[in-house]
């Protein structure tokens, strides 16, 4: 339930034009640039990363999946994160860099993760795919 609030809070300031709702992205080439840039810290099982330091992601975006939240939340979401991360973590450990990734790459990393959070054996489709509007 904290995982939802904290995602409808994100959801509510990327919203009020912190990112643009991303609308589509590439999955694979997000796949690639996750486990450059992101398997440092995230784990998430499609990946195969085991990183420790950042939040689980399948954790994280699983009970959101399962309550039936729509894909372009959790990929705009995602967006809001890579943009503004939460830099004052409660852990002490410092917090991600903001803008790690940016513009094209940042939105294909976002789809990648609403994809394939929560799914470890989520196929990703190549290209560019649409992120369908609620």
């Amino acid at each position: 339930m904290v995982v939802s609030a904290l995602a409808l809070t994100a959801l509510t300031v990327a919203g009020c034009g912190a990112v643009a709702r991303v609308t589509s992205g590439n999955p694979s080439h997000g796949k690639v640039l996750f486990k450059a840039k992101c398997a440092a810290c995230h784990t998430l099982a499609n990946a195969k990363t085991q990183g420790t330091i950042g939040p689980n992601l399948d954790d994280a975006f699983g009970p959101d999946k399962e309550q039936g939240f729509h894909l372009s939340t959790i990929v705009d979401l995602v967006r809001g994160q890579i943009a503004y991360p939460d830099t004052k973590p409660s852990t002490g450990v410092p917090g991600m860099t903001a803008n790690l990734l940016h513009g094209q790459d940042a939105r294909d990393v976002a789809v990648y993760v609403g994809l394939c959070a929560a799914k470890p054996a989520c196929v990703v489709p190549p290209g560019t795919v649409k992120v369908p509007s609620r």
